[in-house]
């Protein structure tokens, strides 16, 4: 296919492709998307990009991953972005105050992010004056302020971190003191620093560059407010710019739901860039090529050639399909979709016989009353499959009966060989009673890093078929109830809209993870000299 690249430029001058002469290198579908809605690619005459970009590649290092502190190579799609979006008007000012980039996850945004910040704290960011031969020229910003905001800090140290290393490593290193949650310039007012999506830090703020990532993830009303209190702080400096950098959310009811939906209606105004790049709707996602397809449609990076295919792919299918496809198609997914593939758990029903000799784990989920408490045994057959089976308690009168669900745990550690019994202590204040009488009790927070891993290995187990289950209906009934919930750290399973009990969820799920741990050390016998 013959591709017109200058109708991506903003120039009848045929020397424009000249001076782009890497536009031919952009994936036709990151053009598409960037163009779309905002235009096509200035020419130098009309951005500061070209400084921009030189700047980059002479100043900023690469943050953390395989070429940490080397120097950054903009790829060509990358340099495309950042014409368009250091584009200036006839008398020199931004033309995009507001930015909103939405690629698939693995492509590069947290270092693009790193690279905005790094220009407006010490590069040339702002208009200057024009030269003689009627390009723009770029100068640094008067006392920057870079806020990088996200629903934690650790969200938003992604973007820092990129900063810090430049300012720590890079040619940069002697003009900046960098910090733990702060960049700050020597010798002068600018500093760079993260903060929490909370009024009370983003209150007062005066950002000259403000960049929000993973802005999905600013759901509640809370998140909402202390982003419109730093993005009304953007007005009170010249040329400031407000970017929001995030993957596919799944709730368009949220303040990046809304200025999606906004962008996709074709609402932005002349002063807002709206960049979005998806797979399509209709791919073949239980298909390596039909992922593969998607992850090209959605990742320019993958687009290029520059990223791994094979292992996008593979993380593609190492989760539940909902938050794939949000993640690596960039595609809105609603929250009620459930979290595991249609038919996935009935097909792992199958005949489940507990062998007393080998090695067992527990998993248990505890209520005092209204909810139902729940244990799941499983094993590891010799084949490689595990088996569990589930008890679940309702409550009676309002209250579960705590000292039922205890001497079965009794039971089940006098009857198996227990390895492990994954627990959390926040709902169970007889569980150090128990583990006093010498039940092996592993410590499982439901809210921890634990638990995200344990939902991720227990859906690749259910959906390979590895496990094998009794099919009975109360167990079904709670793990198809479960819903997904993103996190910032990954995704977690909790009560659906209709509020059913899934407390064999995370009993299952603890149990699966307790089976990755070395079991408890046993203490060694003294000899009988050493004791009597």
């Amino acid at each position: 296919m013959r591709i017109n690249y200058g109708s991506f430029i903003a120039s009848n001058d045929p020397l424009a492709v000249v001076e782009m002469p890497w536009i031919k290198d952009v994936p036709l579908s990151f053009l598409n998307a960037l163009t779309r809605a905002n235009g096509p690619i200035p020419d130098k005459r009309r951005t500061l990009g070209p400084q921009v970009c030189s700047w980059i590649e002479k100043t900023c290092v690469f943050g953390e991953g395989d070429r940490y502190g080397k120097p950054v190579a903009i790829e060509p799609w990358q340099r495309a972005l950042l014409w368009k979006l250091y584009e200036i008007r006839d008398d020199g000012s931004r033309r995009f105050r507001f930015a909103l980039i939405s690629l698939g996850k693995g492509s590069g945004k947290s270092p693009i992010g790193g690279w905005v910040g790094n220009v407006d704290l010490a590069g040339p960011s702002v208009f200057g004056g024009w030269k003689k031969d009627g390009t723009p020229k770029a100068v640094r910003r008067n006392s920057p302020e870079v806020i990088i905001m996200a629903s934690s800090y650790e969200q938003a140290d992604l973007i820092l971190d990129e900063m810090r290393v430049t300012f720590s490593v890079g040619p940069l290193a002697q003009y900046a003191v960098a910090m733990k949650g702060v960049v700050e310039l020597k010798g002068e007012r600018g500093k760079a620093r993260r903060i929490p999506a909370t009024v009370k830090k983003a209150d007062g703020t005066k950002a000259s560059t403000l960049i929000i990532d993973e802005a999905h993830e600013l759901t509640s009303e809370k998140q909402e407010n202390a982003y419109d209190v730093a993005a009304g702080g953007t007005a009170k400096r010249a040329d400031s710019l407000v970017a929001l950098f995030s993957t596919a959310g799944n709730d368009m009811n949220t303040m990046f739901g809304r200025e999606f939906a906004r962008g996709q209606r074709g609402e932005f105004s002349d002063d807002e860039l709206f960049l979005y790049m998806c797979a399509s709707e209709d791919l073949d996602a239980s298909s390596d090529e039909g992922i593969a397809q998607g992850v090209i449609q959605a990742n320019p990076l993958a687009a290029s050639g520059v990223a791994d295919i094979k292992r996008l792919v593979a993380r593609f299918k190492s989760m539940p399909l909902f938050r794939a496809k949000r993640y690596f198609w960039n595609l809105w997914v609603p929250t009620d979709e459930s979290w595991l593939p249609a038919g996935a758990w009935d097909a792992c029903k199958g005949e489940v016989q507990f062998n007393p000799s080998w090695p067992t784990w527990v998993g248990a989920d505890m209520a005092l009353k209204r909810d139902s408490a729940a244990v799941v045994i499983v094993q590891i057959r010799p084949d490689g499959k595990y088996q569990a089976s589930a008890r679940i308690w309702f409550p009676n009168d309002g209250l579960i009966d705590q000292e039922e669900v205890d001497d079965y745990l009794r039971l089940i550690c006098s009857t198996y060989q227990v390895q492990w019994i994954a627990a959390d202590e926040a709902w169970w204040p007889t569980l150090p009673t128990l583990e006093a009488e010498g039940l092996p009790i592993f410590r499982m927070p439901q809210q921890g890093r634990n638990m995200i891993l344990a939902y991720s290995r227990t859906y690749r187990l259910i959906v390979d078929q590895i496990l094998i289950h009794d099919g009975a209906p109360d167990f079904a009934d709670q793990i198809a109830s479960a819903a997904p919930h993103s996190t910032d750290r990954g995704w977690t399973l909790r009560k659906g809209r209709n509020k059913r009990r899934i407390d064999a969820c995370p009993a299952l799920a603890g149990a699966v993870f307790a089976s990755g741990q070395a079991p408890p050390a046993k203490e060694k016998e003294l000899p009988r000299s050493q004791v009597f």
